[in-house]
C-alpha cells in the first residue's frame, strides 16, 4: 500500500466521522436546548451552561439555523470540489463552540468532543494543503498603487471608511427610530 492511498483512506475517515456527528449534532438542533419558558429563576441563579442553554432556547429560529449551517459544513466536507469550503463552514462553528463550552462550562466530554472534530479538520485541511496553499496565493490581494497616487489613495480610502461608519449609525438609528 502506497502513502498516498493511506493518506486517502485517513482522510476520508476523518471527512466521515466528522460530517456524520455534525449532521447530527445539526439535526437535534431544533429540540437540543427546549423552550425558553423552562427558564423561570433569576437570570443571575443559572450555571453558565443554563445560562447559554437559555440563550439559544429563547430563539428556537436561531438554534435551527445553526443547525442548518453544521449540515451544510457536513455536506460541503464530504463532497472533494467542496472540501476546503466544508472546513471554514465546519471550523468557524467549531471554534464557536470550543469558546462557548470552555468559557461557560459546558461539561468537559463536550468540549472535548468539539475539540476532537476540529482537529480532525485541521487534519483534512492538512492532507489538502497542497489545494489550500493555492487558494490562499490565488485570493492574495495586492495593494500596488503607483507613485504620487499612494497618498491619495489612503486618503480615499480613510474617507469612504468615514462615511461607512457614518452610514452605519445612520442605519442603526434609522432601525431604532422604526421600532425594528
Amino acid at each position: 500500500m502506497s502513502k498516498k492511498y493511506l493518506s486517502g483512506i485517513l482522510e476520508w475517515s476523518f471527512v466521515v466521522f466528522v460530517a456524520f456527528n455534525m449532521a447530527i449534532y445539526g439535526s437535534a438542533k431544533y429540540v437540543q436546548f427546549g423552550d425558553i419558558s423552562q427558564y423561570t429563576r433569576p437570570l443571575f441563579s443559572y450555571d453558565g451552561m443554563n445560562l447559554m442553554w437559555a440563550f439559544y432556547a429563547y430563539s428556537q429560529s436561531y438554534s435551527v439555523i445553526l443547525g442548518i449551517f453544521e449540515i451544510l459544513g457536513a455536506l460541503l466536507l464530504l463532497i472533494p470540489k467542496t472540501r476546503l469550503i466544508g472546513c471554514f463552514v465546519l471550523s468557524s462553528i467549531l471554534i464557536n463552540i470550543i469558546l462557548q463550552d470552555y468559557f461557560y462550562g459546558v461539561h468537559r466530554g463536550a468540549l472535548a468532543n468539539a475539540v476532537f472534530y476540529q482537529l480532525l479538520v485541521m487534519g483534512v485541511l492538512w492532507f489538502n494543503r497542497e489545494k489550500l496553499m493555492l487558494m490562499i496565493k490565488s485570493a492574495a490581494i495586492e495593494f500596488n498603487i503607483p507613485g504620487t497616487r499612494k497618498i491619495l489613495s489612503i486618503l480615499f480610502i480613510l474617507g469612504l471608511f468615514v462615511v461607512l461608519a457614518v452610514l452605519q449609525e445612520a442605519l442603526g438609528s434609522l432601525l431604532k427610530f422604526l421600532k425594528i
